[in-house]
């Protein structure tokens, strides 16, 4: 039995992780789909100094961010049902490459799937990159997906 860890954007690439995973396992091995909200959209300090008087409780639910994500992780699993074992999802709030990584050691993941957006050089450099993060520090087997 394998643990496998699909991070999940919502991305093409993100797609194909899902479907190669699926592809590389078998009837008894287990999957955890996990989507990470990025801190600054949960409460994005720039948007407070912009609306210092907008209290922003009353535009955007609690939660509303984490409970869209799931309902979406919860879609995808239905259409994986009979395929393994057991499917589970995941939501954190935080950076992206670090919690892929705590969570796929939190999960005994043996591998990581993760898709590659190709910014290149140029966007590696100005943007920074999960995937490129999560190959970095990850202490077990990263499959990257273009």
């Amino acid at each position: 039995m394998k643990r496998l860890l699909v991070a999940y954007d919502g991305s093409e690439a993100s797609i194909k992780a899902i479907d190669l995973a699926v592809q590389c396992s078998t009837h008894d091995d287990e999957l955890v789909l996990l989507t990470v909200i990025p801190a600054a959209l949960v409460e994005s300090t720039f948007t407070n100094m912009l609306l210092p008087t907008i209290d922003l409780t009353t535009v955007v639910t609690p939660g509303t961010f984490k409970e869209k994500a799931i309902e979406n992780l919860t879609k995808i699993t239905k259409g994986l049902e009979g395929k393994l074992s057991k499917v589970e999802i995941a939501v954190e709030t935080g950076d992206p490459a670090d919690e892929i990584l705590l969570i796929a050691k939190k999960h005994d993941s043996d591998i990581i799937f993760i898709g590659y957006k190709g910014y290149g050089k140029e966007g590696r450099f100005l943007l920074g990159s999960v995937t490129d993060k999560v190959v970095r520090h990850a202490s077990r087997t990263v499959m990257v997906v273009r």
